[in-house]
């Protein structure tokens, strides 16, 4: 305690305000018919023809009354801004970390808040595509639409140029058999008698009939189009040299790997190599690729 003159003092201290929000009519509203209808309404002001979510009874633009006006709205938007929670309070949903976003649904013209999940914190940015998922077990509050989730595109775009780093790689492997050599040989055109007649092949320095040179060699194929980069990317260049045949039950495996960056025209070049079951190298080579561009 202090004196601050003969007729007053201070003493220091805290003083607790507890205190309730409520959600009023309109709110109320709002959050009833995502409990028991699963749908985000907002209101429209037909003067200035948008639309608002959270709903407000009263139009900020021109202070119309709305409060009747309301519209469905899609339960997906773009986000356009977001936070990532890392501090721990009583009243969180949920254990940080985690995303808090705007979200602008599809036709409404101001952003929701709500919490991201399914996509790493790493990964998070503006713009992508979100759709509402509806809680299970209701409190009635803005949780009943429990959180939001990224919409997946029906095809997902292999490794960006800015998302590939020098090390990365994949592999596929498959087991050579006597179908797939012929019907290599049908698709191809090459019928030597190598590939397919044994008589002919014991004169070979071989001894037995190989594999088509080209049939291993493909399996670089669901590599680079599928696994890395993936999907979207475009190979204008790869060189290859063969270190030994492959005979026919041999299991090949084709391993691409990110080794430089061709920065010039933001390409990006892979070392191949494809080994049997003894580990043995069959071929070796590169490629030159084209990553996908980043969709939206």
């Amino acid at each position: 305690m202090s004196t601050q003159s003969p007729d007053s003092f201070v003493i220091d201290g805290k003083l607790a305000l507890p205190y309730q929000y409520f959600a009023g009519r309109t709110g109320s509203r709002f959050l009833t018919s995502i409990r028991d209808e699963k749908k985000i309404k907002g209101l429209k002001c037909e003067k200035c023809n948008k639309v608002f979510v959270p709903p407000r009874q009263t139009c900020e633009r021109c202070f119309e009354d709305i409060s009747e006006n309301w519209v469905e709205l899609e339960n997906a938007g773009t986000v356009t801004g977001f936070t990532i929670i890392r501090y721990e309070e009583p009243h969180q949903p949920f254990k940080p970390p985690y995303i808090l976003a705007q979200i602008k649904l599809d036709g409404a013209d101001t952003s929701l808040t709500h919490i991201v999940k399914g996509v790493a914190l790493s990964q998070m940015k503006t713009g992508i595509r979100v759709q509402a998922k509806f809680a299970k077990n209701s409190t009635s509050t803005i949780m009943d639409i429990d959180h939001f989730r990224p919409i997946k595109p029906k095809f997902e775009l292999g490794y960006s140029y800015d998302e590939l780093e020098i090390g990365m790689s994949a592999s596929f492997t498959k087991t050579i058999t006597e179908s797939d050599v012929y019907q290599f040989a049908g698709i191809s055109g090459d019928f030597n008698p190598m590939h397919l007649n044994e008589e002919f092949a014991k004169m070979t320095p071989f001894g037995t009939r190989i594999a088509h040179g080209a049939l291993p060699q493909s399996l670089i194929a669901p590599v680079l189009g599928m696994k890395l980069p993936g999907l979207g990317t475009v190979i204008p260049e790869i060189t290859v040299r063969f270190r030994k045949p492959t005979y026919f039950g041999d299991t090949v495996t084709a391993t691409a790997e990110v080794v430089e960056f061709i920065e010039a025209r933001r390409w990006v070049k892979l070392e191949l190599t494809w080994t049997n079951q003894r580990d043995e190298l069959v071929a070796e080579g590169h490629a030159i690729a084209i990553p996908p561009t980043p969709m939206g």
